[in-house]
């Protein structure tokens, strides 16, 4: 059976890499997480190119997680659904007071409580049930549905349509785009928020657990948000970088980064960086943060 990409539905891509099945489950096993039963018959992982707009994809895309498994995740990793988001404060400078907006994959519902707050009408779909209780408690409009049977009963209905962290969780980006745009008006917004695909933080290591399935089905650039409207009905208004921000230790742990790789790479350099005092390296790190992408990117496209 052909390949097509997830973004395009085209045969257009290339083989990145490939991923022994055993050892992703162990990776996950050691971190508490039992994933082997989304790898039965499945042996190799493979990671595809699309070759029309530089998105990569994880193959086949009938590995991707499900209820128990987010929720293996949360208990694993007590901050995994962060509420303080730099992606929802870009948004929110995007979106008018009079705007009509959609969250798309609203998890605890901190958007839309910010949405909320500020008088603006916003609902979410979701389809974690508790979390639809928990928002619902607090006032907020959450209903427990797909964006594909929404937008059909809501066509044109919104003037935004936001997805913070759901489009790398997507195997088939096609199609939930497609109903993203749907229910979108003519001149909406569509602004999407998703991990770097490579920001300091795995830009040297493929096997980083987060970034690989049954949490991953892709992994976004900048390059692939920028080629969207070549085959979508959009233009795109804006795509931004997170900047490195040092009030979550991401000096100290992108520099940390940098010494393991070049200790594997170049040990002699390796060996001097790992000896530089933390207050110099701070002072460094200061003047080169503008230059360094971050975790996270945030694309803000306009429907044609």
């Amino acid at each position: 059976m052909a390949i097509k990409s997830p973004v395009t539905h085209s045969e257009h891509v290339s083989l990145v890499a490939q991923f022994p099945a055993d050892q992703i489950i162990e990776n996950y096993r050691q971190r508490g997480i039992q994933v082997a039963r989304f790898f039965k018959d499945v042996p190799t992982v493979e990671l595809y190119e699309c070759l029309d707009t530089g998105y990569r994809f994880y193959y086949p895309g009938t590995i991707f997680g499900d209820g128990q498994f987010y929720a293996d995740l949360q208990e694993a990793h007590n901050q995994y659904y962060a509420r303080e988001k730099w992606e929802h404060t870009y948004a929110v400078s995007k979106i008018r007071p009079t705007d009509k907006v959609l969250e798309v994959g609203t998890g605890d519902g901190f958007f839309l409580e910010t949405m909320k707050n500020k008088g603006i009408d916003a609902r979410g779909l979701e389809l974690n049930p508790r979390a639809i209780e928990a928002g619902r408690a607090r006032g907020l409009q959450m209903d427990e549905e797909l964006i594909e049977e929404h937008a059909a009963r809501h066509e044109g209905a919104y003037d935004v349509v936001c997805t913070f962290q759901v489009l790398e969780h997507i195997y088939d980006v096609r199609g939930y785009l497609d109903a993203c745009l749907l229910a979108l008006r003519k001149g909406g917004k569509l602004i999407i928020g998703v991990p770097n695909n490579n920001p300091y933080l795995y830009k040297h290591d493929k096997w980083h657990l987060l970034n690989l399935p049954p949490h991953h089905a892709g992994l976004w650039s900048k390059k692939a948000f920028m080629a969207l409207p070549g085959f979508y009905n959009v233009t795109v208004e804006n795509v931004i970088v997170e900047p490195l921000r040092n009030d979550r230790g991401e000096y100290r742990e992108w520099y940390e980064v940098q010494v393991e790789h070049q200790q594997e790479q170049r040990p002699l350099l390796g060996k001097v960086m790992s000896v530089v005092p933390r207050p110099l390296y701070k002072i460094g790190m200061k003047l080169l943060s503008p230059f360094i992408v971050g975790r996270n990117i945030v694309a803000v496209f306009t429907k044609l």
